[in-house]
């Protein structure tokens, strides 16, 4: 791959993410001295390779990997073979990882906090999941609060289901059923707004987690896009009764009118005007 003119590293949060910092990284030849972090550090590789050594030996991260990094584990690292390094990062720190602790368990106690062995883990399918979470929170007006800490959730759950400890807690499944109706009818009532897992974890008195996979067993879908279809149906009545498709996004809750194109198109193959335009008033 070529290697980038110079290097670039941006950090920013997503509030989907108690505690997180994110970071992409675009490295040429590139020498990291000896240095610790005070926070869980979660690499996965894009393009590109980079070698990482700490007291264990050495490993090579490259795409399909995730590299684990322990809070207080010296290391230092190179660009491998002098070519080119992008990664994306996940930066936990301590308050970040009790956090996340209490999405798996509502009772979690700090001496159970989670943990990852450090290492570097061999895992296609979790890396483009953790890949694809960080991704779609560098733009987070874009999507609604409940579908960012929906990704960001599953993908940690897998990565913490995995490889870490202890692993997310699923509870009780008796009586979900009637919880998981009182959740949807939550969604329907509420649809428009930006609402967050926490208000339906709380509603149903479950953990963030244990919400998210019961929902989508009883429904078939996850919370945050049975949200999304309710908004594409009362967009349609919208459209079909002669409203602009600009209207129709705002009075759903949507960003803006690009945001239901997107959606629209993606689920109905059509975008909204030319659904509009099938029903001629």
């Amino acid at each position: 791959m070529q290697r980038p003119a110079k290097s670039e590293l941006s950090y920013w949060r997503d509030q989907a993410l108690t505690g997180a910092c994110l970071a992409t990284a675009r490295y040429g030849a590139h020498q990291f001295e000896r240095h610790v972090h005070d926070e869980l550090v979660i690499v996965m590789t894009e393009d590109g390779a980079g070698r990482c050594e700490t007291r264990a030996g050495s490993d090579v991260s490259g795409p399909g990997t995730i590299l684990v990094c322990a809070p207080g584990e010296y290391h230092s690292g190179r660009v491998w073979e002098d070519r080119a390094w992008n990664y994306r990062a996940i930066y936990l720190d301590m308050d970040g990882l009790n956090a996340l602790g209490s999405v798996f368990s509502a009772d979690l106690p700090e001496s159970r906090r989670l943990f990852i062995p450090p290492g570097l883990y061999r895992d296609e399918a979790l890396s483009k999941l953790l890949a694809a979470a960080h991704a779609g929170a560098d733009a987070p007006e874009r999507a609604p609060l409940m579908e960012r800490q929906a990704h960001w959730w599953q993908a940690m759950g897998t990565l913490f289901g995995r490889y870490g400890q202890p692993k997310p807690a699923l509870g009780d499944v008796e009586r979900e059923s009637r919880k998981m109706a009182q959740v949807r009818d939550y969604l329907d009532a509420h649809y428009r707004e930006n609402i967050s897992i926490d208000a339906l974890a709380a509603l149903a008195g479950l953990s963030r987690f244990h919400l998210m996979r019961a929902f989508r067993k009883e429904f078939g879908i996850p919370p945050h896009a049975y949200a999304s279809q309710r908004r594409l149906i009362e967009a349609k009545k919208m459209l079909a009764a002669g409203h602009s498709p600009a209207a129709a996004a705002a009075e759903v809750g949507l960003y803006d009118q690009s945001h239901l194109n997107r959606l629209f198109k993606r689920a109905y193959g059509v975008t909204p005007g030319t659904y509009a335009g099938l029903h001629p008033q």
